[in-house]
């Protein structure tokens, strides 16, 4: 039985756009996703939108938007790829503000260069608050009182006013020579939101609601009324970036999921109303976009042992420069200028704890020095996999539950992070990538003696974030399984540490985007989007013809399947003013079909992913947030009737963004996020957004 990565980032991020997501870093961080796929940023918010991967904290944090605009620069993009390849940028960075207490996120460079505004996570990420510091460095002033989620700040154009969200989108005035706000704030919508986007002459908001599998694209005055709403549509998943501005202020911007894959379309809308234009498609990662361009901002990759990479892209994606970041970097908005972007350095580490299922003191088993990873458990449970770094290099650490000498196996320079160990310790899968991330290599390393062996060079770059084609598991026997694509379909392979790999199932294209896939020995459950509903597969064998198994209403992901296959469990996220976490459970016979009608099962989160089902196949485990904001926990839930959900990790408001059950289904081990201050920083990025020009907005 293993459970496919694709939906982990994908939901992480719709929730926290609603719920204010990735914090303890965000990490994202997701990351995040992030990469996200990452947690925070992996950045907060409330279903937060983008899903990369700057570090695997941070996957949970989700990506924020800027501003942006069409203006003729799609051109001059072209021209300028023409002239050369992609050009590698070396950014200049210039520390605005730090703090060895706050854990900062979503930076705001007001129009007028003076001032920065951010948001501070507090309580555990059940509250936030805003903040204002000078550009120029000096002491920060709090602007609200974080009695409630406060986040996403954005500026008017005259640097003397603020939009944010909180229950609803809020405005508030600020002195601009001071910094002090100019009364309290004001009520400008009647509605929850995303994050808003004020345009350009500052008489009006928009922002992006969601209700259910709905997102609808609306506008208000300024001082506040009733939306006009321009755009809607169906999304079953995916992370969405958030509106923005043209410069001259007659279109919105932002980025979808695409229906058939995980790429973003990048789409405009006229402000006063009329259709809606899609202007190109770009690859995971999306980020933020600039108002010159558009230019899309979106990640590559970072993790432990890598370098945050990230690319700059036209609207059709066609890539015009690269740059990396400094470990555990995330850049959040595009300056006002155009030629920068504000970024957060999150300082933190994440030691691996281990509690036990049926209550208890969590345990540590590894030092709080690093941002440690659960790859996964030895067989007898023993042991806990663990990727960390040690004197700058990536290692696997295996680490004895009960003490004891732990010891460390290298990781190729050239590998991503390990996605996957077998339960004796004695083999890692790696996946790798050339310089145009495109090319992908699936390796199994001994880790005894290094020793490697490709699997395969043509892993599917499955669009499922900072996960790419790789699952984070693998199976009991020790078994790994990956994607890979064979012109319009793409087909999913097992892969045992010393054997030929064999083919598993095969599935068309379209399936590559918003799809979740489970599997249990040769049988593959997946999902497809059926306009606002969502039909479940099941596959027996390879080029078999798939059986409907039902249809439900809403966004079904993360599908799994109980050890001995009798049951298979998918996540319901409902979203909207309300959001609340239910595990569907169906029953499956020995003849693949339905034994027991559906049910759905209360986890006691608002928005959760990840299900692990424990041996006995009366309970399952699944990660989540709950409480007013996003604190994270792990959650037991019985298929027993009148027993209700019990957060595991509940003790502890560290709890990182996975975790991992034990095989005996006795304990969990998860990184524990100690934040250890945060700072803000300029990263200057030359003309390569603008094309030389200076904005019209200073």
């Amino acid at each position: 039985m293993i459970q496919f990565g694709a939906d982990v980032l994908t939901q992480l991020p719709a929730a926290v756009v609603y719920g204010l997501g990735a914090i303890a870093l965000m990490v994202l961080c997701i990351a995040l996703f992030v990469a996200l796929e990452g947690a925070y940023l992996v950045a907060l918010g409330l279903y937060l939108a983008g899903h990369s991967r700057t570090g695997r904290r941070q996957r949970a944090v989700a990506a924020v938007l800027a501003a942006m605009a069409l203006a003729g620069a799609t051109s001059a993009l072209g021209a300028q790829q023409a002239e050369q390849a992609v050009r590698t940028i070396e950014p200049r960075y210039t520390r605005i503000f730090s703090s060895d207490t706050m854990s900062v996120f979503f930076p705001a460079l007001s129009p007028d260069g003076r001032w920065v505004a951010f948001m501070r996570v507090v309580s555990g990420g059940a509250q936030a608050d805003l903040w204002l510091v000078p550009a120029a460095g000096g002491a920060p002033v709090a602007l609200t009182a974080g009695r409630r989620l406060e986040r996403w700040p954005v500026w008017f154009p005259n640097s003397d006013r603020i939009a944010y969200c909180s229950d609803f989108v809020m405005t508030l005035g600020i002195d601009p020579q001071t910094g002090r706000p100019l009364g309290p704030p004001s009520q400008a919508s009647l509605e929850g939101s995303g994050e808003p986007a004020v345009s350009p002459d500052g008489t009006r908001i928009a922002y992006l609601a969601l209700r259910d599998s709905v997102v609808t694209v609306d506008v208000i005055p300024a001082s506040g009324g009733t939306a006009q709403r321009l755009a809607q549509f169906v999304t079953n998943r995916g992370l969405l970036v958030y509106p923005t501005w043209s410069l001259d202020g007659e279109y919105l911007y932002f980025a979808r999921p695409q229906v058939d894959t995980r790429d973003r379309i990048i789409v405009r809308v006229p402000a006063r109303g009329g259709r809606t234009e899609e202007l190109g498609s770009v690859a995971p990662g999306v980020q933020a976009l600039s108002p010159f361009g558009p230019v899309v901002l979106r990640s590559l990759q970072s993790g432990p042992g890598q370098v945050p990479s990230f690319e700059l892209t036209s609207a059709g994606g066609r890539a015009v420069a690269r740059f990396n970041l400094p470990r555990n970097m995330r850049p959040f908005t595009f300056t006002p200028d155009g030629r920068g972007l504000l970024a957060v350095l999150n300082n933190s580490v994440a030691p691996i704890r281990v509690v036990p299922v049926a209550g208890g003191p969590a345990r540590q088993l590894t030092e709080a020095r690093e941002n440690d990873w659960p790859l996964g458990w030895s067989a007898d449970a023993s042991r806990v996999f663990v990727s960390t770094r040690m004197n700058g290099e990536t290692v696997v650490l295996s680490a004895p539950v009960e003490g004891g000498p732990a010891t460390t196996s290298p990781t190729p320079s050239e590998a991503r992070d390990p996605s996957g160990i077998t339960r004796d310790g004695r083999y890692s899968f790696f996946a790798t990538a050339g310089p145009d991330e495109v090319a992908r290599t699936l390796v199994v390393r001994r880790l005894a003696d290094g020793s490697t062996r490709e699997i395969t060079r043509n892993l599917f770059s499955f669009p499922t974030g900072s996960e790419g084609a790789v699952s984070r598991s693998v199976s009991p026997d020790d078994v790994f399984h990956y994607f890979e694509r064979r012109g319009e379909r793409f087909e999913l392979w097992a892969a045992t540490p010393e054997g030929a790999p064999r083919l598993v199932a095969s599935f068309p294209l379209r399936l590559a985007g918003p799809t979740t896939f489970g599997l249990h020995q040769s049988r593959v459950a997946y999902t497809e989007g059926r306009g606002d509903s969502t039909a479940v597969f099941v596959v027996e064998r390879p080029n078999a013809a798939p059986r409907r198994l039902l249809t439900w209403p809403g966004s079904l992901s993360g599908a799994s399947w109980s050890r001995s296959g009798r049951w298979l469990a998918f996540n319901l996220n409902s979203r909207g003013d309300n959001p609340r976490h239910s595990v569907l459970v169906v029953g499956i016979g020995a003849n693949g079909a339905v034994s027991e009608q559906p049910r759905l099962l209360e986890s006691g989160a608002w928005v959760a992913w990840r299900i692990q089902w424990l041996p006995n196949d009366e309970a399952l485990t699944v990660f989540g947030m709950s409480g007013a904001g996003v604190q994270r926990h792990v959650f037991l839930v019985s298929l027993r009737e009148g027993e209700r959900p019990v957060a595991i990790t509940r003790d502890d408001p560290s709890v990182g963004w996975v975790y991992q059950l034990s095989p005996d289904g006795r304990y969990v081990a998860y990184p524990a996020e100690i934040p250890r201050g945060s700072s803000i920083w300029r990263v200057d990025l030359g003309d390569v957004l603008t094309g030389g020009r200076e904005s019209p907005r200073r």
